[in-house]
């Protein structure tokens, strides 16, 4: 080891002999020593013996900069071509959306691509021609994708809800593109409607009657409760029976139809008809207790009095009155 301070001029003889012996071997061995030397100038070298290390003063003479290791190949740096690095090699960080050669570091990485495995990532992320957004099941099998529309007239936002919706509600649009939960108006629990098949549609039963748990069933038992059979009397209820029935508008205190009780069956009838001083025209004979033939239709034109007195008419001989019908299957909402 051999450290100097670079200054001759002031000495002779022996003594300036030795000072330049002790100044060439200091140019020799680097300025080898556990400090740094006492006189330094710009890019001078000092071998620093206590941690192993080439250092060079900078360029304003303020300290000094590690070069390497010595004793180590190369002293420790990369090779120019095909380097191993080891440890934690750092290097200047690209800007976003860099696209050169530069060696790219984990920050920019992180900063600029979609992380493989978890993670947050910042920014639009944009998928070009009708990609998807795949979702994949538990073993990877199947997957549900979300695309866009083959055309787009313009930029469209779908902005999702804060919070989740109620049980049974669907996401509805502002028509702005803010996303809401909101309950769809559908067909409501305890509406009846007939059906073309022969069995009920998922969601309703046959309106047959039956009893049914007023558990299972309870959004309709809280509708109907017993108005049409009280079930067991503690678990169940029963359905309005509309099986070959026609449905009748509730009376609701019009009058039309009085004192009828919601809920409540009636049983069929024919309203009676006089027909007063008309047979005469139409009758094509008398018998012996009073009945007369009716010349216009089927039937029978009976007489309830002496001729010219009032008759009743009695027409057809079907098992109850009724208009032109289908029979379809009647079903009630639960």
């Amino acid at each position: 080891m051999a450290q100097a301070d670079y200054n001759i001029g002031n000495l002779a003889g022996a003594a300036f002999r030795t000072e330049l012996n002790e100044t060439l071997s200091a140019i020799l061995s680097l300025n080898s020593g556990s400090t740094q030397p006492v006189t330094t100038a710009a890019y001078s070298l000092w071998a620093d013996t206590t941690s192993g290390l080439l250092k060079i003063r900078d360029s304003s003479n303020s300290s000094f900069v590690t070069i390497g290791t010595m004793g180590s190949v190369n002293l420790g740096l990369a090779a120019l071509a095909s380097p191993t690095f080891t440890g934690v090699p750092l290097a200047p960080t690209a800007s976003a959306g860099t696209n050169t050669t530069q060696i790219a570091t984990t920050a920019f990485v992180v900063s600029s691509y979609l992380p493989l495995a978890g993670g947050t990532v910042t920014g639009n992320i944009t998928l070009n021609a009708q990609s998807d957004i795949r979702f994949a099941d538990a073993d990877n099998s199947n997957y549900v994708a979300l695309q866009a529309p083959a055309i787009v007239a313009s930029n469209l936002t779908l902005t999702l809800p804060a919070t989740d919706g109620s049980s049974g509600q669907a996401l509805t649009t502002n028509g702005s593109g803010a996303l809401a939960f909101a309950t769809i108006g559908g067909v409501p629990v305890g509406a009846v409607f007939y059906f073309a098949a022969n069995t009920a549609p998922t969601g309703f039963l046959k309106a047959n009657g039956a009893a049914i748990s007023r558990t299972t069933y309870a959004a309709l038992f809280a509708i109907t409760g017993t108005t049409y059979g009280v079930g067991n009397g503690s678990t169940t209820f029963n359905l309005p029976d509309l099986r070959g029935e026609f449905i009748r508008g509730w009376d609701d205190a019009r009058g039309v139809d009085a004192s009828r009780a919601f809920g409540s069956a009636q049983s069929d009838g024919i309203r009676a008809s006089t027909v007063a001083g008309i047979a005469r025209t139409y009758y094509s004979g008398q018998s012996a207790t009073g009945e007369f033939s009716w010349s216009g239709g089927a039937g029978e034109l009976a007489s309830n009095a002496a001729q010219g007195g009032d008759y009743q008419i009695n027409l057809g001989s079907a098992p109850e009155t009724r208009p032109r019908n289908v029979a379809l299957l009647a079903c009630i909402k639960f």
